[in-house]
């Protein structure tokens, strides 16, 4: 009886493992859910920051940033979140290892551009801008390219996903 319950066992158990791996297109869809959120909530950000902050600013300026504050707190819980991402397995081992690389970079990415957009908040809130203006455009600058950098990275992770999907698609016909 030994026997048989070590040969269940041991048969079962890699059974059991091609079932908690995902299918290319499935997989593709978890990773794309939890992306978008976080996406979604760091470029609530940016519009934010476009709202919020007026053309040029001056000392005279009198700035509400909790909005930008709560936000830039949503895009960085909603970016860590992203972390379980890697914890998910597709049958596919290429597309794993591909999503797994750019899903680093996008992380990476976002995280750059969250504390860069946290170091203007600190900046506008602690009232530095009115002691020191001349920060405004190199911190601007700064936080323009990261977020430059992090939609680029967005996007190289939306290509590789979408290129799995078209060769699923592919394979049908």
């Amino acid at each position: 009886m030994k026997k048989i319950a070590a040969f269940l066992l041991l048969t079962l158990l890699p059974a059991c493992a091609l079932f908690s791996k995902y299918g290319e297109v499935e997989y593709n869809n978890l990773i794309v859910d939890h992306i978008n959120n976080a996406s979604l909530a760091i470029e609530k950000t940016a519009t934010l920051y476009n709202e919020t902050l007026p053309e040029v600013v001056t000392e005279k300026d009198i700035l509400d940033l909790t909005e930008m504050q709560a936000s830039a707190s949503e895009a960085r819980d909603l970016l860590a979140d992203t972390e379980k991402l890697f914890a998910f397995e597709s049958r596919n081992t290429e597309q794993q290892s591909a999503v797994h690389a750019e899903l680093q970079t996008y992380m990476e990415a976002g995280d750059l551009y969250l504390q860069s957009y946290s170091e203007m908040i600190d900046y506008y809130s602690t009232d530095a801008y009115k002691e020191d203006i001349t920060q405004v455009k190199p911190i601007d600058e700064i936080l323009h390219t990261d977020y430059t950098t992090f939609i680029e990275a967005n996007n190289d992770l939306v290509d590789i996903l979408e290129s799995f999907v078209a060769e699923v698609s592919a394979s049908e016909i």
